[in-house]
C-alpha cells in the first residue's frame, strides 16, 4: 500500500509540474525562443521522471494490485 502511494504521489508532483509549466506559458504575452527552449527542457525532465515511475511500477506490477473503482 506505501508503494501504490509513493507511486500516486509521486504522478502528482509531475502533473503539478506540468500545470506549472502550462501556467508559465499561458502568461507569457508571446512564445519567445527561450521559451521554447525553457519548456523543452522541463517536458525532457518530466520524461524522465515518468520513465522512472513507469520502471517502478512494471516492476511491481506482479506483487501489488491497485483497486479503484473508477479504474473499471
Amino acid at each position: 500500500m506505501i508503494e501504490a502511494e509513493l507511486l500516486i504521489g509521486h504522478l502528482r508532483s509531475q502533473v503539478r509540474n506540468l500545470q506549472s509549466l502550462l501556467h508559465y506559458l499561458e502568461g507569457r504575452e508571446a512564445v519567445e525562443e527561450e521559451d521554447y527552449t525553457y519548456s523543452t527542457y522541463r517536458l525532457q525532465e518530466m520524461i524522465g521522471h515518468l520513465k522512472e515511475l513507469e520502471r517502478f511500477s512494471s516492476q511491481r506490477c506482479g506483487r501489488c494490485v491497485l483497486r479503484a473503482n473508477w479504474l473499471n
